[in-house]
């Protein structure tokens, strides 16, 4: 028997309590008063749908939007927290991963790319400058590389394909 979708309860838990907490004035209420709250307890919400209620479809969403609202909420609270791209591409990483590690499907290789371009981005900055002298073809030319993986990707024929070609 299929369990009954718990992700409209959980939600409704959420955002009662981001008002309640703004409602009784409670000390910490001003810190969480935000949109980014908002968007971390949507994705919660769902996250918890598609573990508990075993739905994957809902993880992919419920990651994306739980890794995006923490991203905006510590960005500006954090010095040492990331401002870059990579980190967008490491919340896909991570909602690619856990949707695969759930369900067994799809998702394990864009999310391991995302995850290599992700830690190549995160960690550029500090090595720029070493790989600009030392590599600098290496240093400017690296995206074509992805773009080469990509057009890769996009054109590989399934075996299935290779099948009926061959047949």
């Amino acid at each position: 028997m299929k369990r009954q979708s718990i992700f409209p309860g959980v939600l409704f838990i959420g955002i009662g309590l981001y008002y309640l907490s703004q409602t009784l004035n409670l000390p910490f209420s001003e810190q969480l008063m935000n949109w980014q709250i908002i968007l971390i307890v949507i994705g919660v919400a769902m996250m918890i749908q598609g573990f508990i209620a075993r739905e994957g479809n809902m993880l992919f969403p419920g990651v994306l939007l739980l890794g995006l609202g923490v991203h905006f909420y510590f960005v500006n609270k954090l010095t040492i927290w990331p401002d870059s791209w990579g980190m967008y591409t490491l919340i896909l990483s991570a909602a690619y991963l856990v949707t695969y590690y759930k369900t067994k499907k799809t998702g394990l290789i864009p999310g391991l790319i995302l995850l290599a371009i992700s830690i190549i981005e995160l960690l550029y900055t500090g090595l720029e400058i070493w790989l600009t002298t030392t590599f600098s073809f290496v240093g400017k030319f690296w995206p074509l590389a992805l773009i080469a993986i990509g057009i890769y990707l996009v054109t590989k024929k399934s075996k299935e394909q290779q099948l009926l070609t061959f047949l």
